[in-house]
This record gives C-alpha cells, sequence and structure tokens, in this order.
C-alpha cells in the first residue's frame, strides 16, 4: 500500500498549549484513519516542543512533495504578521525560514502543488485594515475542504452577511478532543496531584491585566475562597505573551494565599490539572474548552471579545457566561458554583456531541485524502 504523506501547518513552535495540542489531535485521529501515513508538521520555525519535530515551512520543502496539505486548528487566518506573529517569533527568539509567518496559512495554499488541500476547524479573525479579498477569495476557491470553527468565522470568509458559501463548512474546534487525548495516553490522573494537594480546587488563569486589576482579582478571588471553601489556583497557559506575569500580581495582591503553579507545566499536566478542577474562570480559550470538554463548568472573562470566543459561548447558549468585566470575577465564580450541578447534564450532552461531530469531520477529512 502506497504511502500517504501529509504536510500539517500550525503555529505549534511559539509554545502555546491549545497550539500544540492540535498536532497531537491530528496526528492520532490521522493515524486511526489512515495506517500507512506519514505526517511532517510545519511551522513558521524549526522547533522541537514535547516529542514533536516541527521544520520550518518554505514553499520549496512543500511543493510537489506531499499527498495533502492541511492547516489544523487555531485563530489563525488573519495577515497580522506585523502587529501578532512578528512580536511573538521576536520575543521567542525563534527564525521565521520563510517571509512572513502566515505563509503557513497562504502561501502553501496558493503556491505548492499538492493532491489535497485543506483548512480544518480554523479561526478567522477580521481583517480589518489588512483586508485582502482578492487573496482570500483566491484560497477559497484553492482549497479542496475548508471548515472553520464558528459562524462569526464563516461570515469573515463570506464577506456578507446575507451571503452562504456552501464550500465552508463550520466544525467544532480541535480542543474539544483534548480530554480524549490524556484519556486515550493513560495521563488522566498522573499530573495533577504533583502540583495541587486540595481534593476540590478552582482555576483562575487571566492575561494582560494592570495592577489595579490584579488587586481586585486578588480581592475577588479569596472572598469565593471565603464564600465557598474551595481553592482557587492560578494556572500559566499563554506562555507567547507570558500570562504568569500578571498571575503572579495576582499572587502578590493575595499576599500569598493564591498560589499560581509553575509556568513550566507541559501540555499534558495543564490538561490534567485543568480536567480535575471544579470550576475554571479564565480568559483563554482552549483552557475553557478542555473544562467544557469534560463537563466542567466554565466561563471566560476577556477584555478581548474575539469572535472566537463570541462563537464558542454563541453556539453553547451561554453568552451569560462570557464577560469583559473584571468586575464581574466575584460574581461570574459565584453563578458557576451556583449552577454546576445543573450546568453539568448539558454541558456532557454537548460535549459528546462535539466529540461526535469531529469524529465524523475525522472520517470525511481521511476520505478525502485518500480519494484525492
Amino acid at each position: 500500500m502506497k504511502m500517504i504523506k501529509i504536510g500539517m501547518f500550525s503555529f505549534a513552535d511559539i509554545n502555546n498549549y491549545g497550539d500544540i495540542l492540535f498536532s497531537h489531535i491530528f496526528k492520532r485521529e490521522v493515524e486511526a484513519r489512515i495506517p500507512n501515513v506519514k505526517i511532517t508538521f510545519f511551522t513558521p520555525a524549526d522547533a522541537l516542543v514535547e516529542g514533536f519535530s516541527y521544520e520550518a515551512y518554505t514553499s520549496e520543502k512543500v511543493n510537489e512533495k506531499y499527498d495533502a496539505l492541511i492547516l489544523a486548528g487555531g485563530e489563525v487566518v488573519h495577515f497580522y504578521d506585523e502587529r501578532t506573529w512578528f512580536p511573538i517569533y521576536k520575543k521567542s527568539n525563534l527564525e521565521v525560514a520563510s517571509a512572513k509567518p502566515s505563509d503557513v496559512v497562504w502561501d502553501w495554499a496558493l503556491n505548492c502543488k499538492s493532491s489535497f488541500k485543506a483548512w480544518l476547524s480554523v479561526g478567522v479573525r477580521p481583517f480589518e485594515d489588512t483586508s485582502n479579498a482578492e487573496k482570500v477569495d483566491s484560497v477559497i476557491n484553492t482549497l479542496d475542504y475548508i471548515s472553520v470553527r464558528g459562524i462569526l468565522s464563516k461570515k469573515i470568509l463570506e464577506n456578507k452577511i446575507d451571503t452562504y458559501n456552501s464550500k465552508i463548512t463550520i466544525t467544532p474546534d480541535l480542543g474539544w478532543l483534548f480530554p480524549d487525548l490524556l484519556l486515550s495516553s493513560g495521563e488522566y490522573g498522573v499530573h495533577f496531584g504533583k502540583f495541587i494537594s486540595s481534593q476540590k480546587y478552582v482555576i483562575y488563569q487571566v492575561n494582560n491585566i494592570n495592577n489595579e486589576e490584579a488587586k481586585l482579582i486578588a480581592q475577588a478571588l479569596l472572598a469565593f475562597e471565603a464564600q465557598t471553601g474551595l481553592k482557587v489556583y492560578l494556572l500559566p497557559v499563554i506562555h507567547p505573551w507570558e500570562d504568569e506575569k500578571y498571575l503572579a500580581l495576582i499572587e502578590e495582591y493575595s499576599e500569598g494565599k493564591v498560589k499560581m503553579l509553575p509556568a513550566t507545566l507541559t501540555t499534558m499536566e495543564i490538561a490534567d490539572v485543568i480536567l480535575h478542577a471544579e470550576l475554571v474562570l479564565c480568559s483563554s480559550l482552549h483552557t475553557a474548552i478542555t473544562a467544557l470538554a469534560f463537563g466542567i463548568p466554565s466561563a471566560i472573562i476577556n477584555k478581548w471579545q474575539g469572535t472566537k470566543l463570541q462563537d464558542l459561548f454563541g453556539l453553547q447558549f451561554r453568552t451569560e457566561f462570557l464577560s469583559s468585566d473584571f468586575n464581574m470575577t466575584y460574581d461570574m465564580l459565584m453563578k458557576l458554583y451556583n449552577t454546576r450541578d445543573e450546568q453539568k447534564p448539558a454541558l456532557k450532552l454537548y460535549a459528546d456531541f462535539m466529540k461526535e461531530k469531529l469524529k465524523s469531520v475525522f472520517d470525511e477529512l481521511c476520505t478525502k485524502i485518500l480519494s484525492h
């Protein structure tokens, strides 16, 4: 049987929780359906992250060398190289091999030949002043399969509210399979006890706050602990933007009573900590999704109300658990706490549906790869 060669594109090289796990999910799901497959992982820079080797993308490495080329997961469909990608790669001391980091999104789709090309469960940011409608349309026409992870992402690509392009489908975020990855690896329950002594606890995570907000949050977390008896732990997950700096401020303003977990946890350790929590309040999309995918009540407070957050809570019909106001920290935690028992059955059903849908998505994707 012919070896099927697949090139998968991502931003796992920046050492971000969700971006790393996309590769693990993709590998597991594709290898379960195409036994004779070899996957090469491409990112803007060379990297070795948690056992996966990522090769710096250039079109010369990819053109006419793979049976399928697939961008999988992440809010990566945009043109914000100067605003987003270059600052991250500079801060991380990573050398981008191609002209721009976003070439792992756009360049191969337009300029590299392959039998099958796809975007899988990606997020799309509003293009704003970087809009390039001609390029977007060209890529949409070139790709053999396109799925985005929410209706807002679909509408941005379509560029009109009353337009419906059936080629652009909506599929769940790959993060809905993160708990399954931990379970299938046998690592569920192995890690969290190394970092947490409390039997029942809550996870809190935030990014990009000032001193006043850190003080307010610390007071809210301490008040919640006093009211419920649950211990709150601070969990760093957004390494490219160093969220541990902001969480350290909260720990400081709590006079060390609210502890921050180490910023060196692996993705599997992070996932295990999340999956044993009673509740999760965070600013990170994939921290929330990891919890929700396991039926754990979760909410997000984030100054930036991006399309990915609106899509997640809108499609769950839980918009009351999305806020941009840190003054709501205590109230949001108490809302999660007081409604936890009534939420869990519905969250479990929703999570099961999303997982089953993703299984059918990978079935379809792999069938298309083989048929091409």
